[in-house]
C-alpha cells in the first residue's frame, strides 16, 4: 500500500488506498475501496489499464485521494484523477491538462484516450469468482437490456476470437463486450480477446450479486460508452467517453461511479438516475442493431 485516505467518516463513506504490485514486467497501481455497508467488501481498480506512466498518488482531505498519470505517447498530457467516496459509492473523475512545463504551447489532442478502468472483485469473497469455476460468476454478473435485470449468462455469448472453439474458456464463453443500442452491432476480429453479444443494453450499468444474493454491486458512467466488458480478472469495464470541455482548467473530465448496496435493481436505477441523469436517457437514442 502507498498510501490510506484517512476517512472522515468510516460508518458511512468507503474507505480508499492506494497500492501497487508487480504483474510480470510491469507496475500496477490500484485504488482499493473499502465499503462499510456491505460485509467484507473490498474492490480494486486498476488505474489504468492504458499506456500512461503513473507519477504520484496523494491523500485529500474528506477520505479523498488523487492520482496523477502521464501519456506515454504524448508526454506533454497529464491525467489528475480524483476519487471521492460516498454513501454506497465511489466516484472517479479524472481531468486532462498540458503540461505547460513540458510544452508551453501544447494542446489536448482531439482525439483523447480514454482512461480504461480495470474493476476488479478479487478481493471480496462474496462476489469473487473463486472458489466457484469461472462461468459461476458469469452468471451472477448482469446488466440492464430491453427485459430488464439480464444476468450475462443469458445473453448470447460468442466465442472468444482467439481461441479453439473446443477451449475450455470457449464452453461456455469466459468473457465477453456487449454494445449499447444507440450503437449498431459490430464483431471482433479473429485475434480478438473476446466478441460482442448481440444483446444490447440500454443503459450504462454491468455489475454482479453477491453469492447469497443479498448485495450488488455495479460500475456506472454518464458520457456514452462504447461498450461495456466483462472479463478475466473478476472485472469489468465501463468504457466512459470524455465529457465536454466543462471543468475550471479549461481542461476534459471523465467520470465513473462504483456502487455497492443491498440487492435492489430499482433502487439502484433510482440512484444512479439522481447522481447521472443523461445516462437513462441514452437509449432514447436508439439506432437499429445492424450487423
Amino acid at each position: 500500500m502507498i498510501l490510506e485516505a484517512k476517512n472522515p467518516d468510516p460508518k458511512t463513506l468507503p474507505t480508499l488506498g492506494v497500492w501497487q504490485a508487480t504483474h510480470g514486467e510491469k507496475m500496477l497501481t490500484h485504488v482499493s475501496s473499502v465499503f462499510p455497508n456491505v460485509p467484507d467488501f473490498t474492490c480494486d481498480s486498476w488505474c489504468y489499464e492504458s499506456p500512461m506512466d503513473f507519477e504520484g498518488a496523494r491523500a485529500l482531505d474528506g477520505g479523498k485521494v488523487e492520482l496523477r498519470h502521464r501519456l506515454q505517447d504524448q508526454p506533454h498530457v497529464v491525467y489528475v484523477t480524483t476519487v471521492t467516496p460516498e454513501p454506497e459509492a465511489v466516484v472517479f473523475e479524472a481531468r486532462a491538462e498540458v503540461d505547460t512545463a513540458r510544452d508551453a504551447g501544447g494542446k489536448l489532442p482531439d482525439n483523447l484516450l480514454g482512461p480504461n478502468l480495470c474493476w476488479q472483485l478479487r478481493r471480496a469473497p462474496g462476489f469473487a469468482s473463486k472458489p466457484d469455476p469461472y462461468p459461476e460468476f458469469v452468471k451472477r454478473c448482469f446488466l440492464f437490456t430491453d427485459d430488464g435485470v439480464t444476468f450475462l449468462d443469458r445473453t448470447e455469448r460468442r466465442n472468444i476470437p482467439v481461441r479453439p472453439a473446443d477451449h475450455q474458456y470457449n464452453n461456455p464463453p469466459w468473457v465477453q463486450m456487449y454494445i449499447p443500442v444507440w450503437e449498431p452491432l459490430r464483431r471482433s476480429g479473429e485475434g480478438a480477446w473476446a466478441d460482442f453479444s448481440s444483446d444490447r443494453y440500454i443503459y450504462p450499468i454491468i455489475g454482479t450479486v453477491s453469492r447469497d444474493g443479498k448485495y450488488l454491486t455495479a460500475i456506472v458512467c454518464e458520457a456514452p460508452t462504447w461498450a461495456l466488458c466483462q472479463a478475466w480478472h473478476d472485472c469489468m469495464h465501463n468504457n466512459p467517453r470524455w465529457l465536454p470541455d466543462n471543468a475550471p482548467s479549461g481542461g476534459r473530465t471523465w467520470r465513473l461511479r462504483v456502487y455497492a448496496m443491498e440487492n435492489d435493481p430499482e433502487a439502484l436505477l433510482k440512484r444512479v438516475g439522481k447522481d447521472f441523469p443523461q445516462a437513462m436517457k441514452l437509449k432514447e437514442k436508439r439506432v437499429p442493431a445492424g450487423e
